[in-house]
């Protein structure tokens, strides 16, 4: 859908309410006919509309943007783990770009266990590493989605053992976001503060666990010698 028309639908839905406002409340006041006073009235009415009008078209864009972002959490939103055996604790070193200073507040709940300076002497020596890098999704004139994607890495290695990611939309002056901390649903971003909590925690500590089996199906391929 272009900008155009998404721009046209969110028009409509905002008028039609505000529409039949000004219509109920001339249909009240008895407003009906000719008349200089009544159609003072009415022209009242009419500029009084014009903030609803605007209020209820922000609205409506940031709604269009939450059922924008729900098919791609959907999509993205579940994590993938791909480890085949366990992975033995140790330190993580943590890969972000852009790098943030201080480091955001979902690294509190990783303790010690999380190196965030990459020159200090314990940052050789980490057998994992945590990669976060933020993405732009894709981008128009009503819309902007954002990914902040994680990789739970073996640095010996340089295997992934864990993928995923926050996806975020920017509508108006609504955000949205879900992933592997608000869940696969959207969560308007004023109700469900990012990135704070222990989700990305327990993304690396289930990263570290073998990826559960995948039950393959019996057809004529599989079963062939």
């Amino acid at each position: 859908m272009n900008d155009l028309a998404l721009g046209l639908i969110a028009l409509i839905v905002a008028a039609v309410p505000v529409s039949l406002g000004v219509l109920l409340l001339a249909d009240g006041a008895g407003l009906d006919g000719e008349g200089r006073t009544r159609r003072r009235i009415r022209i009242a009415l009419a500029v009084l509309a014009v903030p609803a009008l605007a209020w209820t078209g922000i609205a409506a864009w940031g709604w269009a943007g939450a059922a924008h972002l729900e098919p791609l959490c959907q999509a993205f939103a579940t994590p993938e783990y791909r480890a085949t055996t366990p992975v033995q604790p140790g330190d993580i070193l943590l890969d972000a770009v852009p790098t943030a200073s201080p480091p955001p507040p979902w690294t509190r709940a990783f303790g010690a266990q999380l190196i965030t300076d990459p020159a200090s002497p314990a940052a050789a020596a980490a057998p994992l590493e945590l990669e976060v890098r933020r993405l732009t999704h894709h981008q128009s004139f009503w819309f902007k989605v954002e990914m902040d994607r994680f990789r739970l890495l073996q640095r010996q290695w340089g295997s992934v053992l864990a993928e995923g990611d926050e996806i975020w939309i920017t509508a108006g002056r609504a955000r949205y976001h879900c992933g592997i901390v608000s869940g696969r649903h959207t969560v308007r971003a004023d109700r469900s503060p990012w990135p704070g909590g222990d989700g990305v925690a327990k993304f690396v500590e289930q990263g570290r666990q073998p990826a559960p089996a995948v039950d393959t199906p019996m057809t004529p391929a599989t079963l062939r010698p």
